[in-house]
């Protein structure tokens, strides 16, 4: 897996920068992974929770994945501009990854979100990326799906039309269409 990428997407974390259950669950399949393998490097991604804490949640899954295990922190790169999985994979992308000049993509998050992730990342980062989504283990819950579904169809509608892999566009998109980043629910990017 030499000349691949881990991505990791953050999940919660409280008030004083404590990740949350699945949070960790997540960087520790991710760690699990990169030992075994030799990945080229990991990536973080979450933002500060609109101010709300001290630090993004990318730095403290950073933090988390430098202290438990033998990971330099020098191949663990954080991307603090995402605010949901569309953002997750645009800022990765747009960034980080394509600045690696690597196409082989290993993204990790929960078991039941990995059909939307596999979904949305591989229409932001187009033909060129091998992307793989596994998922850690949770206790799933029908609202889960749920809510799953409901959120690729927005993504659907609010991306419709536009060529998987083309960034002007997919950014654009984004800045003026998408309620956490156009500033209808957050500041605007």
């Amino acid at each position: 897996m030499e000349n691949s990428i881990i991505i990791v997407l953050g999940n919660f974390m409280d008030k004083l920068g404590q990740l949350n259950e699945e949070s960790c669950s997540r960087l520790d399949l991710a760690i699990d992974k990169f030992c075994k393998n030799k990945y080229s490097c990991i990536v973080t991604s979450g933002w500060d929770y609109h101010g709300e804490y001290d630090s993004a949640i990318a730095v403290a899954m950073k933090s988390y994945i430098v202290k438990n295990s033998n990971i330099s922190h020098e191949i663990v790169f954080t991307e603090v501009n995402a605010r949901d999985t569309v953002g997750d994979a645009i800022f990765t992308k747009k960034n980080i990854v394509k600045k690696t000049g690597l196409y082989n993509l290993l993204v990790v998050t929960s078991d039941y979100h990995v059909t939307r992730v596999n979904k949305i990342f591989s229409f932001i980062y187009g033909e060129s990326y091998k992307i793989k989504v596994i998922g850690s283990k949770t206790p799933i819950k029908e609202e889960f799906s749920d809510q799953e579904e409901k959120s690729l169809s927005i993504f659907y509608k609010t991306f419709g039309g536009l060529k998987s892999g083309d960034d002007v566009l997919i950014y654009k998109r984004l800045c003026s269409d998408h309620p956490y980043y156009n500033g209808d629910s957050y500041p605007k990017i």
